[in-house]
């Protein structure tokens, strides 16, 4: 092969690799969350997030076992536990979100914008 053709093949594989180190990225990342009405709820999911040496674990506020994914399944993990959470212990009510208990209790009411309740029913599916 002559120079010109294995400059053109170098770069072409220099892209190859940041396109597929970009959509790895990418999928790795958690889903976009409306900041004020997730800074709420954080308080009734069933878990929460702890640091620890190798990374991030779940920890469940029932006291089941911890889980200890991969760093990059973390968020895809949550918003999967998020969602189901939601579907079981939220409700809407106009623009008002309930969020309720196990026994079906009401714990909180939430005036919800019209972006946060387009944000609700799109991430949750209620």
């Amino acid at each position: 092969m002559d120079k010109n053709k294995k400059s053109i093949l170098l770069i072409l594989l220099v892209v190859i690799f940041f396109v597929v180190g970009f959509i790895g990225f990418k999928s790795s990342l958690p889903e976009n969350k409306n900041e004020r009405v997730y800074g709420i709820l954080q308080e009734y999911l069933p878990y929460k997030i702890e640091k620890r040496t190798g990374g991030l674990a779940i920890v469940y506020k029932d006291g089941r076992e911890k889980e200890k994914p991969k760093n990059s399944q973390i968020f895809h993990i949550t918003d999967k536990l998020d969602k189901e959470w939601g579907k079981e212990s939220l409700r809407l009510d106009g623009n008002v979100l309930i969020v309720l208990s196990k026994d079906k209790q009401e714990l909180k009411r939430l005036d919800l914008s019209s972006q946060e309740l387009v944000w609700v029913k799109d991430f949750f599916g209620i």
